[in-house]
């Protein structure tokens, strides 16, 4: 309001001026005490807006139609933030009124967000190996202990293999870890855990309080974390293996790493109309970017002076790049296990 405020306070100053002055040349008794008090009270006034306006015209406007059509799918923060000027600290979602402001927060943000939290982090994507059976010794049928070709059982000679993106690391039972004879199924587990755990590339427990025959497998690498299916495999591999199961696959088959999810982060950007501003508005302006794994997936915006055309064109682009993204790794996808298979009946051949 420093404009407006402006201008009343040397509208009215003038005013109290006029009336101190009058006060002051008239014949009778004289009064200049109110007019003044008001005279001063006034050109403070205007002095305090005349500094707010200069400063509202010396403070650049960062929240733009131009700077938010700018806006597109898989940029960082740093992107952002270059365009629209830092994000709010510290956000208090329920105080930005997005309701009241017509915004929905994008459900592939919200799903991933806990009651009134703005930030989640990525849940990275386990694979559980499971070793069933009874102790017993070392070539014994149906129980612990057997060659892993047979299929009534399956850890001696047993390998695991772990693969994410092109790099292939195999765990062999009596080299990376080793079996005993009657070794429990939890013994079993807690030995892979630590093999595998011993791996630059991989974090494992074997024999937790909460599974006891269990090892829980993770990525080490960032570029695998969280997300789902994480372009990782694993199995168990030198025949069936009724002994160790990959989920609920029990054939040495190859399983896909399942239940990452990326971290997702809500962003917002404010400029509030304290004052009258270049474009003489008096609405407040937001911005609010979704983010997933650190890359924009998703905006939203009030207060800024769009036509529902550009408004589509901004969301438009982000679905259009997304959709984009996922075909291209279909594709990509699809070329290597038509790749494989080639490479798979050449050498049957």
């Amino acid at each position: 309001m420093a404009y407006l405020m402006l201008v009343l306070g040397l509208g009215y100053s003038a005013a109290w001026g006029m009336g101190l002055l009058f006060s002051a040349k008239s014949a009778g008794p004289k009064n200049t005490i109110v007019p003044g008090l008001g005279l001063v009270a006034f050109l403070g006034l205007s002095g305090v807006s005349a500094s707010a306006a200069m400063t509202a015209m010396d403070t650049a406007q960062r929240l733009t139609t131009e700077a938010y059509m700018g806006l597109a799918y898989n940029q960082s923060l740093e992107d952002v933030e270059g365009r629209l000027g830092h994000a709010v600290v510290d956000p208090n979602r329920s105080s930005f009124d997005l309701t009241g402001k017509g915004i929905v927060v994008p459900s592939e943000i919200s799903a991933r967000l806990p009651s009134g939290e703005n930030s989640a982090d990525a849940i990275p994507a386990k694979m559980v190996l499971t070793i069933i059976g009874e102790a017993g010794k070392r070539n014994q049928r149906n129980t612990l202990g057997g060659k892993a070709a047979n299929e009534g059982n399956g850890l001696s000679g047993l390998q695991i293999v772990l693969k994410e993106n092109e790099t292939e690391v195999t765990f062999t039972e009596g080299e990376e870890w080793t079996y005993e004879n009657g070794d429990t199924p939890e013994a079993v587990a807690k030995k892979i855990g630590e093999a595998i755990d011993a791996h630059e590339s991989w974090v494992a427990e074997g024999s937790t309080d909460l599974g006891p025959t269990k090892v829980i497998i993770e990525s080490e690498l960032d570029t695998n974390i969280g997300a789902l299916g994480n372009k990782m495999e694993g199995w168990v591999a030198t025949g069936a293996n009724t002994s160790v199961k990959v989920g609920i696959v029990d054939n040495g088959s190859a399983q896909k790493f399942r239940g990452g999810m990326d971290s997702v982060t809500l962003k917002f950007w404010l400029e509030k109309e304290a004052v009258l501003d270049g474009n003489f508005s008096m609405t407040d302006r937001l911005v609010l970017v979704g983010f997933v794994d650190d890359k924009l997936r998703a905006v939203r915006q009030s207060g800024l002076d769009m036509d529902v055309e550009q408004r589509s064109i901004v969301q438009d682009g982000i679905t259009d790049a997304r959709i984009a993204e996922e075909e291209a790794i279909a594709a990509e996808k699809l070329d290597q296990a038509m790749k494989e298979q080639q490479e798979k009946e050449a050498e049957e051949k």
